[in-house]
């Protein structure tokens, strides 16, 4: 009796704990921690972060670290704090020319952008005997490019149209207030303006600049070389996730599980956003820097230098 309770004893204390095993796998896997905002235009992000905690063998952990302004997000990009962010395009190309260590390795999404207007209002009704204020998210951004283009498309003198930097959050409210003539900026806010009354449409992005490059990727120089085969499983849930997104009731699903919209905002949002191929193209590229360099905001970088598309191109 005594032999065989030791037996049994012996033989628990040698059996694997599969639960412990686990966790030391788990902490043994590199964290990539990346940097977003909440805009829905970051929502692939959330959908690769399924992915990977759904993976047997995934080879990384993934931390998506939330910011509340682009130039936080900015900074602990540049700084070594993140590992990579969901940014503006036109700000990690600023970044990467003042001498920032990054490359750009794939987009966020496809279209999503829209100029909303006070209600009843349309391109039209704008002329050049009036003043219009726009909220834009950022200066560098393509937000603020697709203005510049339809005040230039409308035939309206440069000092028709001013800008102002507002936190996405607060645009719908300023022009409900008429604080603003209008704003330019990341979904869901377009579809929340229109959705709670507080505005028009005056024009899709596309109607503007088609396809023009709004949020990219962006991954540190030094997590792309020294860990390689981890940044390349990231890009691998991150490929695979975009075309899960275009699946609109899967990508409302995941927008409403991280963000506070309600769900029919979420499905507007979902109708004018498109993933699918995420890659960084040399013409769509080109479109943004010739934009960036006509509208005098900076010299960007040249694609070869910015543009890092072997990672999502073998994902």
């Amino acid at each position: 009796m005594a032999f065989t309770l030791i037996l049994l004893l012996i033989l628990s204390g040698c059996s694997p704990n599969k639960n412990q095993d686990s966790q030391n796998s788990d902490n043994k896997k590199q964290t990539i921690k990346i940097g977003y905002l909440p805009v829905t235009h970051s929502a692939n992000l959330m959908m690769t972060e399924e992915i990977q905690q759904k993976s047997k063998k995934s080879g990384y952990k993934l931390e998506l670290i939330r910011f509340n302004n682009w130039p936080d997000l900015m900074d602990a990009l540049n700084s070594g704090k993140i590992d990579g962010a969901s940014t503006l395009i036109e700000l990690a190309m600023k970044s990467k020319q003042k001498g920032s260590d990054i490359k750009a390795v794939a987009l966020g999404h496809h279209e999503g952008n829209v100029i909303m207007g006070q209600k009843g209002k349309e391109a039209s009704d704008f002329h050049n005997h009036g003043e219009y204020s726009f909220a834009i998210p950022h200066r560098y951004s393509t937000h603020y490019l697709l203005l510049e283009e339809m005040r230039k498309q409308i035939n309206l003198k440069s000092n028709t149209f001013s800008y102002h930097e507002m936190a996405p959050a607060e645009m719908p409210a300023a022009l409900s207030e008429k604080r603003i003539s209008g704003y330019s900026v990341a979904e869901p806010f377009g579809a929340l303006g229109e959705k709670l009354g507080k505005g028009d449409t005056i024009k899709h992005g596309n109607d503007i600049v088609p396809d023009a490059y709004c949020c990219a990727l962006v991954l540190r120089s030094d997590l792309i070389d020294q860990h390689h085969t981890v940044a390349k499983a990231f890009m691998s849930d991150y490929k695979q996730a975009g075309y899960k997104m275009n699946n609109k009731e899967k990508s409302v699903d995941v927008m409403a599980k991280n963000f506070k919209q309600d769900r029919k905002v979420l499905e507007q949002s979902a109708e004018w956003t498109s993933y699918g191929d995420l890659t960084i193209k040399k013409d769509g590229y080109s479109k943004i820097t010739d934009l960036v360099n006509d509208h005098n905001l900076f010299k960007a970088p040249a694609y070869k230098d910015f543009v890092d598309p072997t990672l999502y191109k073998e994902g």
